[in-house]
Order: structure tokens, then C-alpha cells, then sequence
């Protein structure tokens, strides 16, 4: 009779060991599977580039060393025939006129409401006339512009005013009928618009007193005249203008329904793209809104690039001042399940995902929408009975899909 070898206990511990050592290599390799929770999430097609805002704009200009009083601020919205401004033409406008013209104004209301009649005498009368003439002497020199003359006589003309207020009593305008006081009113009036003009809005829309000297050029009815360099020309200019003069030179009333911006880009952005199709554009460097347009005009490329042009649909009358933006052009927006590009798999010529189900892999269909920076959105399949039979369910929102696609297959259990 034989007998049987023992195995010395020397040796089994080691084995034991080695065994277990290899089932936990084994299980961390092989069945230690990496997933991520589905989200729901959102993709774009988009492209970026540099464009001009182009909207119709009426400027007003003036003079030069000229004084002018703002009667709207900046960035305000106006009805048509708002007062923009007064232009004050050749020297200071003497504030004692309007000062006078105030005083004479108070007294015909006074003498109105107490129909007080009181007569001039004979100097009063003299003066008067003599008033009279340096007026009209005064119209006559500010038209020929001999600016030093009419200081001389501006001189006299004061000197007999005050003459005739202190015969007739200037603080109670005493012995003055009605009937003087109008004409004399009138005469400073007259004397006072002689040296100012007053600068109304020819159109509603929004004021501001930043003129660029493009407003004539860069408006709508000349977009589809312009040329690809045409733009590129002046993108470059405006972007190399660094020392912008901060001077008065004029006022614009701009139109804040119909803004349009121009650029150039490469022909294979506006892949599927038309004159009609509805876009979204963003302004990056200011708030990052989004905000409706249109493709207006798309012209012939050349050298593979194209000049588009967009009709913008919003209200954004707080981007008034901006002639040159970086623009972001939204084409498409889509919604779905985000997973990580890794994720998806292809079975019996279907795409879709392994999900885990109560720890089995379970294969679901899906439509891959768009893909970017490493992720993919999917959708659900409808209608689609081929599909359906190699899929296992729907895609919700905080389902475990497995990343490790090449570990896993179909209805096996995940310890």
C-alpha cells in the first residue's frame, strides 16, 4: 500500500497568499470598473471674430473753440425734436443779458396782473434810441465777424442801459409803459440768439458725443458695397488706435432699433449657414449676454474667406458706444445627456453606453448629438425598432455609466 505525501504547512501559507494576492491584481485590472454620473447639459456650434457695429447715425458737428452747453447727457435715450445742445458762436455770451432778459420778463408779468402804465421822458426816449441803432450795429459787425468791435460796442451798449435804468429806476422798472418793456425784452432776446444756435434731434434714438468720423461710412446702406479688405482695413485701423483725442467736436443721435456688425471669416465656418438664418451673438469683452440676429448679407468668397453681415433683432441700446467688438457667433444649440466622449460604444452598428442596472452592464442605444473638448450629448432613440432590440431601457439623468468600455460587456454583473 502506498502512502500519501503530506504538504508541509510551510508551503501552503505561501501559496494561500499568493493566490489571494493574484484575485485582488485580478479584480483591480479586470473588474474594477470606471463610471460617471449622466448630467444633463448643453453644446454649441459657434465661431469667434473680430466685427464692427454699423447703425445709422445723424451727427451734428461744431464749430471750433466754440462754447457749448449740453442740454442731453450721453447715453440717453431722446424723442424727436429734443434740445441736444446750444452752440455759443465768437466770445462768451454776456451773462447779463440773460439775466436781463429774466428781470424784464418778471416785470411784463407784473405789470400785466396790476395793469400798471407808467410813460418814458424825453432822455429815456434818447437813450432808447441810441440803444436801438448799437443793436443793430452789433447784428451788423457779428456778421462781418469783426469779433473786436463788437466788444467796443457791447461796451457802449451797456453804458446807455445802465443810463437809461437809472433814469427810470432799474429795481422797480418805475415810469416804463407795458408796451416798452416787450419791445426792449425783444431786443435782447434777438441780441442774445445772435449768438447762439441750438442743435435738436432730427430722429429719436440715443446721444452721445463720441464721434469716431466713421458714421457717415460704416452705416447699413453701404454694407454690400464694402470688400473683403474694405473691412479687414479698418478692423486693423480701429484695433492699432490707441491715443483716442478726448475732444468735443460734435454730437450724433444714434438709431437703437436696426444695428448690424460686419466681419470677415472663412467660407467653411458658414457651412449650412444663408442669408436668413437666425444666429445668437455674444460681445465678449462686455456682458456676455446673448442676444438675437440674423445673416443679412453674405458676399462672393475670395481666397476662401467671405464678408457676412448681421441684422441684430435685440434692444441693446447699452452697447451704443462700441464700434469694434471680439463677437462670438452661436450657429446651433443643442440640449441632452452628457457623458465623457470614452463612454460610448458601438453593438451591431448602434451607438449607445453601458449603463450599470442593479450591478449588471446594460447596453442602451442613443444618438450622439455633438461632441466637444472631450464630452458627447446624447439623446434617447425613438422609433427605431432595430435599435430597440439590442437596447436595455432608457438614459436618465444620474444614471452610472461605465467609462472602461473595453472591461465590460453586456449583462455582466459588476461586483
Amino acid at each position: 500500500m502506498k502512502k500519501r505525501k503530506k504538504i508541509s504547512s510551510l508551503y501552503i501559507f505561501p501559496i494561500l497568499f499568493f493566490i489571494i494576492i493574484c484575485f485582488y491584481i485580478y479584480r483591480f485590472f479586470f473588474l474594477n470598473v470606471d463610471t460617471e454620473i449622466i448630467k444633463y447639459g448643453e453644446m454649441e456650434d459657434y465661431f469667434e471674430a473680430k466685427a464692427i457695429v454699423i447703425k445709422n447715425e445723424w451727427t451734428y458737428a461744431f464749430p471750433e473753440n466754440a462754447e457749448i452747453i449740453k442740454k442731453a447727457n450721453e447715453g440717453e435715450r431722446v424723442p424727436f425734436g429734443k434740445k441736444l445742445a446750444e452752440v455759443i458762436k465768437g466770445e462768451k455770451l454776456d451773462e447779463d443779458l440773460k439775466i436781463k432778459i429774466s428781470e424784464l420778463d418778471a416785470r411784463i408779468k407784473e405789470i400785466e396782473n396790476s395793469s400798471e402804465k407808467n410813460f418814458f421822458n424825453d432822455d429815456s426816449t434818447r437813450l432808447q434810441e441810441s440803444i436801438d441803432e448799437k443793436v443793430e450795429y452789433i447784428k451788423i459787425l457779428s456778421s462781418q465777424g469783426n469779433i473786436e468791435k463788437i466788444s467796443e460796442v457791447k461796451e457802449q451798449l451797456s453804458s446807455d442801459l445802465n443810463k437809461k435804468s437809472l433814469i427810470s429806476g432799474e429795481k422797480s422798472f418805475s415810469g416804463r409803459n407795458l408796451e416798452q418793456l416787450k419791445k426792449e425784452k425783444a431786443q435782447l432776446e434777438e441780441l442774445h440768439d445772435n449768438y447762439m444756435d441750438t442743435i435738436v434731434a432730427s430722429s429719436p434714438g440715443i446721444v452721445s458725443y463720441n464721434l469716431d468720423g466713421l458714421e457717415q461710412n460704416l452705416n447699413p446702406e453701404n454694407i454690400e458695397k464694402f470688400s473683403i479688405e474694405d473691412i479687414k482695413s479698418i478692423i486693423n485701423s480701429l484695433n492699432n488706435e490707441n491715443n483716442k483725442e478726448d475732444k468735443l467736436s460734435g454730437v450724433k443721435i444714434i438709431d437703437n432699433f436696426a444695428w448690424y456688425i460686419c466681419m470677415t471669416v472663412e467660407e467653411k465656418l458658414l457651412k449650412g449657414l444663408e442669408e436668413g438664418k437666425r444666429v445668437l451673438l455674444v460681445f465678449k469683452d462686455y456682458a456676455n449676454e446673448t442676444i438675437k440676429a440674423k445673416i443679412k448679407y453674405i458676399s462672393e468668397p475670395i481666397n476662401g474667406e467671405v464678408l457676412v453681415s448681421y441684422e441684430i433683432t435685440d434692444n441693446i441700446s447699452k452697447y451704443y458706444d462700441i464700434r469694434l467688438a471680439d463677437v462670438k457667433v452661436i450657429t446651433n444649440q443643442y440640449e441632452g445627456f452628457m457623458v465623457s466622449e470614452k463612454c460610448i460604444v458601438e453593438i451591431e452598428n448602434h451607438k449607445g453606453v453601458y449603463i450599470i442596472k442593479e450591478g449588471i452592464v446594460k447596453f442602451v442605444a442613443a444618438e450622439v448629438i455633438a461632441t466637444d473638448n472631450g464630452y458627447a450629448l446624447i439623446k434617447n432613440i425613438e422609433n427605431k425598432e432595430d435599435a430597440i432590440q439590442v437596447s436595455s431601457g432608457t438614459i436618465k439623468v444620474y444614471d452610472e455609466v461605465v467609462k472602461d468600455t473595453d472591461k465590460v460587456k453586456p449583462n455582466q454583473r459588476i461586483l
